[in-house]
């Protein structure tokens, strides 16, 4: 398994596509700082670190989405390829294959997101003005990226799986959208005109809970919920998705 994802590794850290995907991201950070940086700096008492900084907490959503962008750089259109049927062919045991690029795919998206919020912070800090509110904003980042990080597993590997069961990389992209993005609207539909247990699920959805997650802050139960529920749609994920691919003929 080692040298398996020391070849996952190599590979997806070798490939621009990584470091141009990462380059765009910083780009458009520094667009939103520069914004939040001239609002303060026309007189806008209001933007200040903790303002600008905690728009990470609003943001969380975004981490879910991503997942569709490392799962597509560690995958590589291997199906498209035939290097899946190679690898499959040169006798490396399925679960090892699923499970690697698994790995990788969320190590990738663990650097990238640290990357990201750092930076960000750190040019809030740098250039915005400072106050009494700097620690509660620090706070409520780690809080939320602490409830986040279960659920962005989660959606890691609900997308993994659509990679691995959908031929189409192209098609396993939309089809994750639609399970992470589009199913809790069809959940709130079919709540408001059937039953209230439809609610009560899509309350449960890694999108909508990251959404509720900054409005409810320093709740630890909910955190603990995140993790619950992150865990568990993990889980669920991997076994869906080993089995199909079990099953799968490579061709």
């Amino acid at each position: 398994m080692r040298n398996y994802l020391a070849a996952e590794c190599y590979k997806v850290f070798r490939r621009k596509y990584l470091y141009l995907t990462l380059i765009v991201v910083l780009a458009l950070e520094g667009v939103l700082l520069w914004g939040c940086w001239l609002t303060s700096s026309w007189g806008n008492e209001g933007m200040n670190f903790y303002s600008a900084s905690t728009l990470v907490a609003a943001m969380l959503s975004i981490g879910v989405y991503a997942t569709i962008l490392t799962c597509d750089m560690v995958f590589s259109e291997q199906y498209k390829q035939n290097t899946m049927k190679n690898e499959v062919a040169y006798g490396l045991p399925r679960v090892r294959i699923y499970l690697g690029k698994l790995a990788v795919s969320a190590l990738v998206s663990i650097l990238a997101a640290v990357v990201m919020v750092v930076l960000y912070v750190a040019g809030c800090w740098a250039l915005l003005p400072h106050g009494d509110t700097d620690a509660a904003a620090l706070t409520l980042i780690g809080y939320s990226l602490l409830g986040a990080f279960p659920l962005w597993l989660a959606a890691q590997g609900i997308t993994m799986a659509c990679y691995f069961i959908v031929r189409n990389t192209t098609l396993a992209a939309f089809v994750s959208v639609g399970l992470l993005g589009v199913v809790p609207g069809i959940l709130q539909a079919l709540g408001l005109l059937f039953h209230p247990v439809f609610e009560r699920v899509r309350q449960l959805m890694p999108t909508v809970m990251l959404e509720k997650l900054p409005n409810v802050a320093f709740r630890m139960d909910y955190v603990g919920l995140c993790w619950l529920v992150g865990i568990v749609l993990l889980v669920l994920s991997i076994v869906v998705g080993l089995v199909a691919f079990q099953k799968k003929e490579i061709r």
